[in-house]
């Protein structure tokens, strides 16, 4: 195919990008992401033969299919993320959540536990949960599910491969990995493998948290949604956060990032436990 320099994207096509991506996803891109939206859309265009940024536009608005509009939101969206990120959740979950919610469930004679990461990226943060249950209790007897969401297929498919490089395990003890992954050299390159037992725990799905309803029959024990509001604007936050506290049972534990904040009457809902974590009382 013969390459051809784009024109620049106007602010009239970026305002529609912007609009549309909002619409669908809740990405609040504001006014100043026009080189993102170019660079990110750029190739698609050229593969697609199209001469401007409002005919790939067109284009997605009139895909019936709607797997051109997946495609878009997985070019905008971002999956920056590693094993263990922001540690003190993790050591929270491990040493206090879990034997909380263990001591509960057995009380009552309820071994069932169930986890949603909604915004599971590219599998490092699911993945590095279930590490935190196999160290920190016996499973045995248990049932343990976890949902793993996200909007991107092609973070997904990531997640469900479970192939990293040695770099997304900074600061992980060399016996934590060891004991869950397999090493694999890939043209010289070091890389490790999820083994079967962890992923044994997880199902993998696309989901969209802008969805008016969520399908969900049952409430979870943990919710995750770390690191994902930051792209919503606050009126987008606070919708998501009371839906999210819908699925989650009295006493279940709610993580968000530590660079979030709740707002409005999302507030009287919850008890600040701890950086960017809150237990639901209401």
């Amino acid at each position: 195919m013969e390459y051809y320099k784009l024109p620049e994207l106007k602010d009239s096509e970026y305002k529609l990008f912007a609009e549309l991506i909002y619409k669908k996803s809740g990405i609040f891109l504001g006014d100043n992401k026009h080189e993102l939206v170019r660079t990110r859309f750029q190739k698609r265009v050229r593969q697609l033969g199209l001469k401007s940024f409002k005919e790939y536009y067109e284009y997605v608005i009139n895909d019936k299919t709607g797997q051109e509009l997946v495609y878009l939101l997985d070019a905008i969206s971002t999956n920056h993320t590693f094993f263990f990120r922001e540690k003190d959740h993790f050591d929270f979950f491990s040493s206090k959540g879990l034997p909380d919610i263990i001591q509960k469930k057995s009380a009552v004679g309820n071994k069932k536990i169930r986890i949603w990461c909604a915004a599971a990226s590219s599998g490092e943060e699911p993945y590095t949960i279930v590490i935190c249950i196999l160290e920190s209790m016996n499973t045995y007897g248990w049932d343990i599910k976890m949902l793993a969401t996200d909007i991107s297929t092609k973070a997904l498919a990531k997640a469900i491969e479970g192939r990293y490089r040695a770099n997304q395990f900074k600061g992980v003890s060399p016996l934590i990995i060891s004991k869950y992954f397999d090493r694999e050299d890939v043209a010289g390159e070091k890389f490790y493998k999820v083994k079967p037992e962890l992923k044994s725990f997880i199902v993998f799905r696309r989901f969209n948290l802008m969805r008016p309803q969520f399908p969900f029959k049952g409430r979870f024990d943990f919710i995750f949604c770390r690191n994902v509001m930051i792209y919503f604007d606050q009126a987008t936050q606070q919708s998501l956060v009371h839906k999210l506290l819908n699925f989650l049972e009295i006493g279940g534990y709610l993580f968000i990032g530590h660079s979030e904040t709740l707002v409005g009457s999302v507030k009287n809902r919850v008890r600040v436990v701890g950086p960017a974590l809150f237990q639901r009382i209401a």
